[in-house]
């Protein structure tokens, strides 16, 4: 190997007319500010990276490691070596003139491979150049060139160090059109936006080391030929490149980092670097009677546009063209699984955008109820856990529980098995399914369940004293159940406590007894187990219980101050005790619901945490408590409730609705922030992020936060479009966890085999091989065990609806569905799923369709007008039998003439909202007519 000598160059250039300032701290040390950042460099790079004026104090970079730091693996004379950015050796400060600062350092290391670094202040921007320079007599293989980003993630327990501090990486890898950006997890401006120069490009990922002090760092690859390769284990989409270069010469690399003030200027920012700015609806998973649009915004030229499945697998239309800089195409995807779209643009240029294609939704909701009942109730009355809907295993085609518990029961993991979020929310989700698709089979498993399982085993009784009603939490009941065995466990300080004091139980138990009162009310002949009465009174004990005994018992588990999953219907409840006559039940929750609706918006300036402090899992509930707060009248208070863990009393003498909604904005924005809006991937955009994006996605926040962004667009945001949009794009995102499939694609991409039709995942793992928060490894994609995703499920239940708006950027769209205009009318096919809300959003002109029972008749179109004058559909009876359809209209005024079927109809005054009895006979599809008089 020829000798030569290694030199690291790190020059920080100011002109003249910035402000700036050069400190020495000591002789490894140079910190430089101008007006838009400020920068100081330690041993292997930037160890700071501020906003100069920021309102907070955030350091975008970690204490744990330095944006410089590069390591570069290469072949020279077909032996592997390495060099990394030191800036060991010889070190000077030096002042050119009056115009250039710049810090340079060399190492005199004798390699073949010369590397330099520069970080260049300019007006505005932040540049970062590599240079490698082969000074052998041969050529030189570049195998890898790594880039860690060591940003400053939100950990601790302190609210100012997470959401002041600390920053939320989105990323974007995927070749030349490869973007970073970071944020706080407020979504308080400013986002610092990382680009590449020219000639950069982006193919790789991994958080994966062999050395401790390394694990868990982000690092990007611009070569990825040696790591990639060398690991065969899981899959990735990307090619693993390699560089030649000469002797003689230099091949240069770079990023440059820029301020956004918002989402749009991100986005301005990408298109004005030569990327493409990728808008999509209705989003990244697909289901495979929808088709999709993408908006592609770039100053380059969009050569070519190659599908992964060609001939009729894939059809790809350029519908649209504007600004002289968006294409907008439709696209119609027929194969099931992974999609991907190779986009050559510009002079070489290729990025990649990847959608998944799932099967109806429909299809998706009523598979993955059906596989709950046959695949993953437990029944043997022979058990303890007789009933039990446990956890399954995709990859052994396996029923997980108590006797058959892989490596859990051995483990801190072993709730997984039989409560706690992941055993508990399965049985919500299939009431809420019931609702609306009632199964007899189905129903009669929840009962199972109720049975056998919950009462009087995981919930104590009406009769248990004391504590009735009481939820039992982890490890599971049979262990709480005995007095003996949970003294026996010495490590835990709460044993000697009645074991019903996790919050996070009890609104499961509440829902799902909520929605069997509901399906006992609209289809009586289907429950045994209680009647409508029996069922609500269930339902709203527990909701009591939640109030009571956590706080009661350990004031910890911060009932008031936590978000908790599904606890969003507990003002539905309110709304049917008053109307049954339960009025000191109702105004018992309407207070404590109050409590925490005032402490959301007043009392606490971050409520966006969990259980874990950096585990933003709460928006679900926090947007429903901020809405609260802006529809309903509170009254102002003196010592509402005693604080136990901070001994202090919460008061609120001023209380308005202005202040609820100014909470609403701060809770969207923080949503936004954590989960991809502008990442076209299918597995990023609209999912959480959960506070690291490195860790894994699509978990079940992406469907429950995504119901709240949807909401605030569909009724308070003033620009609804991108609300809807993003709203949209969550729902769809984590259906793309589920196993499903056809007999020609043997029942499902991810596990294949019929045994498998109708599993899920339980989130993501985005990486090419890892080991996932349930300690097993696995290659990229879904986890094999389902745990925690029916939590998102219901959320998506929620979501439901087909939606028609007119967007910004793709024109008067239908999510959910197939639209057609001719003039002022329009005419849509709803596919959302459920098939019960069409909402009309176009400018100043809304209005809302409702079903709360049946639904809109399969494969025919709701017509309606403009103005929403005139209103026309099928309601498809889903009981078979004669009843009442309780139909909402909202945004609709004046005398309207409603016909139901040939031989009824009313003339009823709308005044912006109205919740109509219509009479549906026993056949199969009834005709509705709303019209203006």
């Amino acid at each position: 190997m020829a000798s030569s000598y290694f030199r690291l160059f790190c020059i920080f250039f100011l002109f003249t007319f910035l402000s700036s300032t050069v400190s020495a701290e000591d002789s490894d040390t140079l910190k430089i500010s101008n007006n838009d950042f400020i920068i100081h460099a330690k041993k292997y790079g930037l160890s700071e990276l501020r906003k100069t004026g920021d309102i907070y104090p955030t350091n975008y970079i970690s204490r744990r490691g330095q944006f410089g730091d590069i390591t570069v693996r290469y072949i020279h004379n077909t032996k592997l070596d390495s060099i990394r950015a030191s800036l060991n050796g010889c070190t000077k400060i030096q002042k050119d003139g009056e115009t250039v600062y710049y810090w340079s350092y060399c190492d005199k290391s004798q390699k073949v491979l010369k590397l330099e670094q520069d970080f260049v202040l300019e007006d505005g921007q932040l540049v970062w150049t590599i240079k490698l320079e082969n000074t052998a007599e041969s050529a030189i293989r570049i195998e890898d060139l790594v880039i860690p980003l060591a940003y400053q993630s939100p950990y601790g327990e302190n609210p100012k160090q997470i959401f002041e501090m600390s920053a939320i990486k989105h990323h974007h890898i995927a070749g030349d059109n490869s973007f970073f950006y970071f944020e706080r997890p407020t979504g308080a401006a400013p986002y610092l936006v990382m680009v590449p120069q020219q000639g950069t490009s982006l193919e790789y990922w991994t958080t994966a080391s062999q050395v401790r002090a390394e694990r868990g760092i982000f690092k990007a690859f611009i070569h990825s030929s040696y790591t990639g390769n060398k690991e065969e284990r899981g899959t990735w989409r990307q090619y693993h490149t390699s560089e030649l270069i000469q002797p003689n010469k230099t091949r240069t690399y770079g990023f440059k980092f820029r301020w956004a003030d918002d989402y749009e200027q991100i986005r301005n920012i990408l298109v004005d670097a030569g990327l493409i700015d990728v808008q999509v609806m209705p989003g990244m998973t697909v289901p495979s009677n929808l088709n999709a649009k993408i908006s592609l915004r770039t100053k380059q030229a969009i050569n070519s546009i190659e599908p992964e499945f060609g001939g009729d697998e894939t059809n790809i239309k350029l519908v649209d063209q504007k600004d002289n800089e968006t294409n907008i195409y439709e696209i119609k995807f027929n194969h099931l699984g992974e999609n991907k779209l190779v986009i050559n643009y510009g002079d070489n240029l290729r990025t990649q955008l990847e959608f998944f294609v799932t099967e109806p939704l429909e299809t998706l909701y009523k598979k993955r109820a059906a596989f709950l009942v046959n695949r993953q109730q437990h029944r043997d009355s022979t058990k303890w856990y007789d009933g039990l809907f446990g956890v399954y295993d995709m990859k052994n085609a396996e029923l997980r529980g108590p006797d058959n518990a892989d490596y859990l029961d051995t483990s801190r993991l072993e709730y997984i098995l039989t409560c706690d979020d992941p055993g508990l929310c399965k049985a919500p989700f299939l009431a809420s399914k019931n609702v609306v698709y009632p199964n007899k089979k189905e129903i009669e498993a929840i009962e199972y369940y109720i049975k056998n399982f919950v009462w009087g085993g995981l919930q104590r009784t009406d009769e248990e004293e004391p504590y009735p009603y009481g939820v039992y939490g982890t490890p599971n009941w049979l262990v709480n159940r005995d007095q003996k065995a949970r003294e026996a466990k010495t490590e835990d300080k709460n044993r000697f406590k009645m074991h019903v004091w996790r919050s996070y139980d009890y609104p499961h138990i509440m829902m799902m007894y909520y929605h069997m009162y509901q399906i006992a009310t609209m289809y009586p002949q289907l429950t045994k187990f209680r009647d409508a009465d029996g069922y609500l009174k269930l339902a709203k004990e527990t909701a009591k219980a939640y109030f009571i005994y956590p706080y009661e018992i350990l004031p910890w588990y911060e009932t008031y101050k936590w978000g908790c999953y599904n606890e969003l219907l507990i003002p539905e409840l309110i709304e049917v005790l008053d109307e049954k006559g339960f009025t000191d039940d109702a105004s018992f929750l309407r207070s404590e619901w109050e409590k925490k609706v005032k402490y959301f918006v007043y009392d606490d300036e971050y409520p966006f945490r969990s259980e874990y402090a950096v585990d933003a899992t709460a928006f679900e509930s926090s947007y429903a408590l901020a809405k609260y707060g802006v529809l309903n009248e509170m009254q102002p208070d003196s010592n509402l409730w005693f604080d136990k863990n901070y001994k202090r009393w919460y008061s609120h003498p001023d209380v308005k609705k202005e202040d609820a909604a100014d909470f609403m904005e701060r809770q969207n924005e923080a949503n936004i922030a954590q989960r991809g809006s502008i990442e076209p991937m299918y597995y990023y955009l609209g999912s959480d992020y959960r506070g690291r994006s490195d860790k894994y996605v699509l978990d079940y926040m992406a469907q429950m936060g995504g119901w709240s962004i949807l909401d605030y667009g569909l009724y308070f945001s003033d620009s609804p479009a991108a609300n809807i949009r993003l709203g949209y794009q969550s729902y769809l995102s984590s259906f793309a966890l589920i196993n499903s499939g056809t007999p020609e694609t043997n029942y499902g991409f991810w596990f294949p085999g019929k045994e498998n039709d109708g599993a899920s995942g339980w989130a993501f793992e985005p990486q090419k091989y890892a080991q996932n928060w349930m300690q097993k490894t696995q290659g990229r994609g879904p986890w094999s065990y389902d745990g925690e995703i029916d939590l998102g499920y219901c959320g998506a239940l929620r979501t439901a609806a087909t939606i028609v708006s007119n967007d910004e950027i793709f024109g008067i769209v239908a999510y959910g569905g197939d639209l057609k205009k001719e003039g002022d009318k329009y005419s849509v096919i709803p596919k959302d799923g459920l098939r019960q809300k069409l909402y009309f959003r176009d400018n100043d002109r809304k209005f809302d369709v409702i079903l709360k029972r049946d639904g809109f008749q399969k494969d025919q179109a709701v017509q309606f007008d403009q103005d929403g004058s005139s209103i026309e559909f099928f309601v498809e009876n889903r009981s078979g039998d004669e009843h009442e359809l309780s139909l909402e209209l909202n945004g609709l005024t004046g005398d309207y003439l409603i016909e139901a079927g040939e031989n009824w109809s009313e003339t009823v005054n709308l005044n912006e909202h109205a919740v109509l009895s219509l009479p549906i006979s026993k056949e199969s599809s009834t005709r509705i007519r709303i019209h203006k008089k």
